[in-house]
């Protein structure tokens, strides 16, 4: 299952990572560079979630787990340039630096707290899942990264809600983008309480069914990078199919 929907997503990243780093050359802004810069990111992660990848990435640098860490530490970037992004969108210039400083910082707390926990749990019989959830350091890592992906995208919930009203009945592109970019932030919350809410519940002693939960957390994960995926091109299918009405409206001589 995670081979099927992380290798798709893979194959999707670049594809849009490309169109977008276009974009953001010939119209160079922080939005469109963060963007780039989070497709870019993000495709890099879920390349290194396909079971296939991370194994070869585990015996060529004979480290356990490394794909792991790879994956969580991009999710935290991708989340951070997402928040750059909509910032930019929404809110007025004079916020946008001290908004990249705040988002940066909480980054680097996470990243900070993350790595050397993974370092000090990390053991070749170790494996950073929810089937390890009894290994009390495990949990802990999980719950920590699991708690960021939750906050950042409530966040972007928020913001990209916001800016698809904006929009909707004037930008109809646009409108359609941001609307598909808040359902693959709820999606993202939602892989966030799928995961975390079974760690808890086994720390409680009362776990639901781990099957489900192995089944469910990468179908949501998917969904939510496949949303994010079609909602932020949207918007430049939309600039695109104008200027092609454009010059078809212009006349001959």
């Amino acid at each position: 299952m995670d081979g099927i929907i992380f290798g798709t997503c893979s194959m999707a990243g670049l594809l849009v990572t490309a169109l977008c780093a276009r974009r953001a050359v010939g119209n160079p802004r922080v939005s469109t560079w963060s963007i780039a810069a989070a497709f870019g990111v993000c495709t890099l992660g879920v390349v290194f979630a396909v079971p296939a990848v991370a194994n070869t990435a585990e015996r060529a640098t004979d480290i356990e787990n490394i794909a792991k860490l790879i994956a969580h530490i991009c999710a935290i970037l991708w989340c951070a340039f997402l928040q750059v992004t909509m910032v930019d969108l929404a809110y007025r210039p004079e916020y946008l630096r001290s908004a990249i400083f705040q988002r940066g910082f909480a980054a680097f707390v996470y990243l900070a707290i993350m790595v050397p926990l993974f370092l000090a749990t990390n053991a070749p019989d170790v494996a950073f899942t929810t089937a390890y959830a009894e290994d009390g350091k495990v949990a802990a890592y999980l719950l920590i990264y699991l708690s960021y992906v939750l906050i950042t995208c409530g966040e972007l919930a928020f913001m990209c809600g916001r800016t698809a009203r904006r929009n909707w009945g004037i930008r109809p592109w646009s409108g359609a983008g941001f609307a598909l970019s808040t359902a693959a932030a709820v999606l993202g919350m939602a892989y966030a309480v799928s995961k975390g809410s079974y760690i808890l519940s086994f720390t409680l002693d009362s776990p639901w069914s781990l099957e489900v939960e192995e089944v469910l957390s990468p179908a949501l994960a998917g969904l939510s990078i496949l949303c994010l995926f079609s909602g932020l091109t949207l918007p430049m299918i939309g600039v695109l199919h104008e200027r092609l009405r454009q010059r078809k409206a212009l006349p001959t001589t």
